[in-house]
């Protein structure tokens, strides 16, 4: 019996060992899950403030990017397409096998000759569909080269002459403003002879995000209403750079002296209490000044002091109605 009791104990004391050392992994695993979710929390509020830096950023670089200027006098060199002439290759290698076939002992002792010169006619027939087939999507990218080539001639033509028809079809053509999210709602373009005006529709306050993220020193995600002059500071240099970077992808395009550039955004008119589309900026940007500025380190809003405009903003209130930009004579 004491045998069987030392058994029963010592079984007992392996049980109570084996469960504290459950009871340790299981602490030392929960210990460790804390640790990795506590990191995954600090590594989410890191991606989280630094994709709202981004975003913030953004939208006040818009006037950075811009489309590469088009050379028209490269385009006007350009030589025209040549006409693609029928390939027969496939046809010439299969005529060849053709004209050189010659029936085997066994072709005559069985009498397969005439099948083996029939099939040989077939091939050669559908070797001239298939160089048909190449020959017609040749041609079919050759029109369209073409056509593009004829287009941009007569657009480079009209350029030349100052002609604001050719100024709109050159925009048409090329279609920079086809993704206008970014920068505005809607645009519209009145051609002049040197220069052009175009009125965009903004963003409207919903662009401008009314919060600010920070981490903490302990890494946790703090998240603030964004002050009211910090906000209407943004939403200002969201809207100077969206006009510089239009006024930027019209010159690009287009050789004229000058573009004014009209910011318009639904304010409320004080006489009818309703909201009416209004030019809350309106900038006469030069392209030359344009060259000029180091646009990577400009502020979008105090940049505008280089050229002639309208604006009437207050950090406390935003923008206010103004009227457009005329250039002094």
């Amino acid at each position: 019996m004491a045998t069987l009791n030392g058994a029963i104990r010592s079984y007992g004391a392996t049980v109570r060992r084996i469960e504290r050392e459950q009871q340790r992994k299981a602490r030392e695993s929960a210990k460790r899950f804390k640790e990795q979710q506590k990191l995954e929390e600090i590594e989410n509020a890191q991606q989280a403030v630094t994709d709202w830096k981004d975003y913030v950023h953004t939208i006040q670089s818009l006037h950075k990017n811009c489309t590469e200027q088009i050379d028209w006098k490269e385009i006007e060199n350009t030589e025209k397409p040549i006409e693609p002439n029928l390939d027969s290759e496939n046809a010439a290698l299969a005529k060849n096998k053709l004209d050189n076939f010659k029936p085997s002992f066994f072709d005559k002792l069985f009498g397969s000759t005439q099948k083996k010169i029939d099939r040989l006619n077939d091939f050669l027939e559908q070797s001239k569909i298939k160089d048909k087939k190449v020959y017609d999507l040749k041609y079919k990218e050759y029109l369209d080269e073409l056509n593009n080539w004829q287009e941009l001639q007569e657009i480079n033509t009209g350029i030349k002459k100052n002609q604001t028809d050719f100024y709109k079809r050159a925009l048409e053509y090329f279609n920079p403003f086809s993704d206008i999210g970014e920068l505005g709602t809607q645009i519209s373009f009145n051609f002049e002879e040197n220069h052009i005006d175009i009125d965009l529709h903004v963003n409207s306050l919903d662009v401008i995000p009314d919060y600010e993220l920070k981490q903490t020193s302990t890494g946790k995600l703090s998240k603030k209403n964004m002050p009211k002059t910090r906000f209407n500071e943004l939403y200002q240099d969201h809207i100077c750079s969206a006009s510089m970077r239009i006024a930027r992808e019209v010159f690009a395009y287009i050789p004229i002296d000058y573009a004014r550039i009209n910011a318009v955004a639904k304010i409320i008119n004080t006489k009818t209490g309703h909201l009416e589309d209004q030019p809350i900026l309106s900038v006469i940007f030069m392209a030359k000044t344009i060259d000029n500025l180091n646009l990577e380190t400009i502020d979008p809003s105090d940049s505008m002091q280089n050229f002639v405009h309208n604006m009437n903003f207050s950090k406390t209130k935003g923008f206010s109605v103004i009227e457009k930009a005329e250039l002094d004579r």
